[in-house]
């Protein structure tokens, strides 16, 4: 079949068309594109391709793209024509286009197959693994060969053996034809032996008759005809190869023989199901899909499926508008679309929340503290004695090829007017330096309790720190700027996003922060200068109103917590600036202006829509989870409804359907980030500083919330993702934290978990408690003594005494400064922290609580159990928690858990090692399992049983995994 490009125009129907714009370009012609197209925009209209060149005899097809540049051009929904004269027009009608594309005809000997009538059918299937698209198969798109997943793909993966994917239609077609592009990633996925196909005959699939074809070649797409059949549906049965791989397609066409519907009911999409607080808006935003094509002017109706209360659209008739609620419930909204001929629906689900306390909950900033739980001061004793120093030692490397304290250096030397030189490093290499700097000076504030490796370790910390302060302050500009890549190569300010300078300017704000509460709020030096960067940021993005937001969320939490910090400790109202700063920057995120501006606005960022129309975890997740912390940041401090209900919205998603047991996100199917709801595969991503990340969220929502639920997430990140990224001696790190495998490194090329993670673990106090200006929350249960300032006029002093989580019982000393009357709230532990995984049995609430020895009952809120009270120095709350050996399964959504189970023992999620059993072994539903204590790796409970083999099954704690060679698993069989 020969097929060549020749000279086309472009007009349209004498119809009122709003905005009809064309353009001509003329190309060289030839075998391959780009040929001579047309581009235009039509909104509602018919249009008319017209050439003046065509060959009588010769066949015809309208082809489109997005633009010149494109490599793979589409089939036009319209049919082919045989041109009787030199002039051929092809009709594009019903208004169905896409708001630009260009066309082009291509020339062929041979009459083409039909319209792609698989565009507009519903696709099903026996299996799809949850991390794939079972819709990529019919959405259009030629795939550049086998392994282009790039648009998505169907695959089966872990099922073997016969599997079938159908097409659905809501009213019959007629075809003879189809073509199958199969998939192949040579990971599991790979080519059938043989498919067959079926056809929906009223009462059954039958075989369709005389198949000719039915091939099973990569790379291309493989053509089968057979006996034409009209039909509501057809069934594409796939078998899988000798070797048991699994299979998936990229594209499966199906094309009209004659005789199919010309227009097929729309496919309507309501959005993303989200939460909303009452008061605020939801913003809703449909899809209507015709005939495979966007109609992008459908009549549409939103209205009320169910829920009570009243519901007010801002424009019940729009695509895209507002909902408000009058009361908390779960709502259902329908929107309706009309394509002239026919009405379909689609659904979103909206839980309407009340809105958080009017006053949020303040963090406790770190003080001098001590850690007594075994657990915590062995591993915070190595991380301090080994892994920062290791950290500074390799960014004293002025040589190290990753980015170091040089760049500070040089770019000090060029503000003084001295020679220097540009390091060829990262945009964002300056984080590695200032993450270090403030888990040095949290770490300074860690109590050595006289062990003279820890004494020594802090020793150094101050005398790097006096080293690396002024050098990091002399490459601050004038005016408070610093971002040592821009001012090296002189490139201009918040030109590109794409350059971290709110990455790095956000850590150096923390740094400083943390440097300030190290000195007893003494020593200024730092804290002054990141006021300046502050005040840098103010006066040339919000006071110009300039159009900005960075690539990279971190600046907008670091502007909260600097305006915070000033409104408690310099009077209320002095950072108010900074937090209405890092309002702006975030209410530019998304919107049209500023993704024109700066060239942006996909989900990899967060910038696919405006901050308050964000409800799904999607993109980079370590970018996500800053912005999202950042988000309810804001939300605090300013009252915003929709942010909060925003921030409400991705919280959930994110915990109920991407969340995984270990604490971590992102399942790295998207670049470093998200995939898709209920998709958890274990060869995760999990990146360790999405994990601290995650925490920072959870903590800023259990502030606005002070619910226990988001203290219990706290737990099962810090414990499990956070703590286990290092390895048992504290020399390496994970950098993916995956659920299978993975492999922890010294140092990497892009070593940015490696001082988030130290800076974290040493903020413990932070995540230890909360306050108000009446009350001291107590979220986690850890060995310790911390000093809590502010409490109706006194500090007082909690000290806890616990080997939590070896064993069950917590005493908590309370001493106030002076006797007064405030409310202290305990966490009620409650293990089943996410809809996505059921532990069994259930072990939730204590066993008891005694005050100063006499057993209590007190009133549960929110998950705290409150005790009010006028507090003298010496009062003691006993605690015991119910501690068992708990069984976690999976939710039927996560199909990469099927058939297996977890291992819980209080806060901690267990591994199966090599080092201790065979791989692969089947635990029983119903086998014993016992704890005991291990003097392994610092000393922990390790998990017992018996396998159904008979062999001895030994779990350990998921932080402690890998430190002994071979594999580990989190999630093991049980049938």
């Amino acid at each position: 079949m020969g097929i060549s490009v020749i000279q086309s125009v472009v007009t349209r129907r004498e119809l009122p068309v709003a905005g009809l714009l064309f353009a001509f370009a003329i190309l060289h012609a030839g075998a391959q594109p780009p040929p001579l197209v047309a581009q235009g925009e039509v909104r509602g209209a018919d249009m008319l391709i017209t050439s003046t060149n065509t060959v009588p005899g010769k066949w015809y097809q309208a082809q489109w793209a997005a633009s010149l540049e494109a490599t793979n051009w589409q089939l036009a929904l319209l049919p082919a024509q045989r041109a009787t004269d030199v002039t051929t027009t092809l009709v594009l009608s019903n208004g169905a286009t896409a708001p630009q594309r260009f066309y082009r005809l291509q020339q062929m000997d041979l009459p083409p197959a039909g319209r792609n009538v698989a565009m507009a059918a519903t696709p099903q299937t026996s299996y799809v693994s949850s991390w794939e698209t079972l819709s990529a198969v019919n959405d259009g798109y030629v795939p550049i060969n086998s392994a282009d997943h790039s648009h998505g793909a169907y695959g089966n993966w872990p099922q073997t053996g016969w599997q079938w994917v159908e097409y659905d239609w809501p009213l019959p077609i007629n075809t003879d034809m189809i073509d199958v592009y199969w998939w192949q990633d040579n990971q599991g996925i790979y080519a059938p032996a043989s498919c067959s196909l079926q056809y929906w005959d009223g009462t059954g699939f039958v075989p369709v008759g005389h198949p000719s074809g039915l091939g099973v070649t990569l790379n291309q797409l493989n053509t089968t005809t057979f006996d034409a059949v009209t039909t509501t549906r057809l069934r594409l049965l796939i078998q899988s190869d000798t070797a048991g791989h699994s299979t998936g397609i990229l594209q499966w066409r199906v094309y009209d023989a004659g005789g199919s519907p010309t227009n097929f009911p729309p496919v309507v999409n309501a959005g993303i199901d989200r939460d909303v607080i009452v008061g605020g808006n939801t913003y809703l935003s449909g899809l209507v899909q015709d005939d495979g094509d966007v109609f992008t002017n459908p009549v549409v109706t939103w209205s009320v499926l169910s829920g009570t209360g009243m519901v007010t659209f801002g424009n019940s008739n729009a695509l895209n508008t507002t909902a408000s609620f009058s009361a908390p419930g779960a709502f259902a909204l329908q929107l309706a679309a009309y394509d002239g001929q026919y009405t379909s629906t689609g659904t979103v689900n909206v839980v309407v929340a009340p809105a958080p306390p009017v006053t949020h909950l303040l963090p406790v900033y770190v003080a001098p503290y001590t850690i007594s739980s075994p657990l915590w001061r062995y591993r915070l004793n190595r991380t301090l004695t080994n892994w920062i120093p290791q950290l500074y030692a390799q960014l004293n490397n002025t040589n190290l090829a990753q980015g170091n304290i040089n760049s500070f250096i040089q770019a000090g030397n060029k503000l003084a007017g001295r020679a220097c030189t540009v390091p060829a490093v990262d945009p964002w290499a300056d984080a590695y330096t200032l993450n270090t700097v403030e888990a040095m000076c949290y770490a300074l504030m860690y109590d050595a309790q006289g062990d003279p490796a820890v004494l020594a370790a802090q020793n150094t910390f101050r005398t790097n720190l006096n080293y690396w302060i002024p050098i990091i302050l002399g490459a601050q500009e004038s005016d408070g700027y610093l971002h040592t890549y821009t001012t090296l190569r002189s490139l201009p300010r918040w030109s590109n996003n794409s350059l971290h300078e709110g990455y790095v300017g956000g850590y150096f704000i923390e740094a400083a922060l943390a440097h300030y509460l190290m000195t007893g709020r003494t020593d200024p030096t730092l804290y002054n200068a990141a006021k300046k960067v502050a005040d840098c940021w103010y006066n040339n993005l919000y006071v110009p109103r300039k159009l900005w937001f960075d690539g990279h969320e971190n600046m907008e939490q670091a502007l909260v917590h600097l305006g915070r910090f000033m409104n408690e400790y310099e009077g209320a109202g002095t950072g108010q600036k900074y937090i209405t700063l890092a309002k702006y920057l975030m209410d530019a995120r998304g919107t049209s202006a500023a993704n024109a501006a700066l060239g942006d606005g996909g989900t990899y960022d967060q910038s696919q829509a405006p901050v308050i129309e964000q409800y799904e975890a999607v993109g980079h997740a370590v970018r996500a989870l800053y912005l999202y912390s950042g988000i309810e940041d804001v939300a605090m401090e300013t009252g915003n409804v929709d942010y909060q209900s925003a921030a409400l919205s991705l919280g959930d998603n994110l915990v109920n359907k991407k969340y995984y047991v270990t604490g971590g996100v992102g399942s790295g199917e998207t670049s470093e980030g998200f995939g898709g709801n209920y998709s958890l595969p274990n060869n995760s991503y999990c990146e360790t500083c999405a994990g601290c990340g995650t925490l920072f969220f959870f903590h800023k929502l259990n502030l606005a919330y002070q619910d226990a639920g988001y203290a219990d997430l706290m737990e099962n990140a810090l414990y499990n993702e956070i703590l286990g990224s290092l390895d048992d001696a504290a020399a390496s790190i994970f950098y993916p934290n995956p659920l299978t495998g993975g492999a922890r490194a010294s140092w990497t090329g892009v070593p940015c978990c490696y001082g988030n993670a130290a800076r974290t673990l040493f903020e413990l106090p932070t995540w230890i408690y909360a306050r108000s200006s009446n009350s001291i929350y107590v979220n986690l249960f850890i060995g310790s003594t911390v000093t809590i300032t502010g409490i109706s006029g006194t500090s007082v002093q909690m000290i806890q005494t616990t080997t939590y989580p070896w064993t069950n019982h917590v005493s908590i000393v309370v001493n106030p400064a002076t006797t007064t009357n405030y409310t202290l709230y305990i966490r009620v532990p409650n293990r089943t922290w996410s809809k996505l995984y059921a532990p069994t049995p259930a072990v939730n609430g204590f066993t008891s609580v005694q005050l100063n020895g006499v057993p209590i009952s007190p009133v549960i809120t929110n998950g705290y159990a409150a005790i009010t009270r006028t507090w003298t120095a010496g009062d003691t709350i006993e605690l015991v928690l119910p501690m068992t050996v708990q069984r976690i399964k999976a939710s039927s959504k996560v199909a990469a858990d099927a058939g297996l189970v977890a291992l819980q023992y209080g806060p901690l999620i267990y591994n199966i090692e090599s080092a201790d059993q065979n791989p692969g072994l089947v635990l029983g539903p119903a086998a014993p399992l016992s704890v005991q204590y291990t003097n392994l790796l610092g000393g922990f409970m390790e998990i017992t049983g018996t396998w159904t083999n008979g062999a001895t099954l030994t779990a350990i704690p998921n932080y402690a995994r890998l430190n002994r060679g071979g594999s580990s698993d989190v999630w093991l069989r049980d049938q």
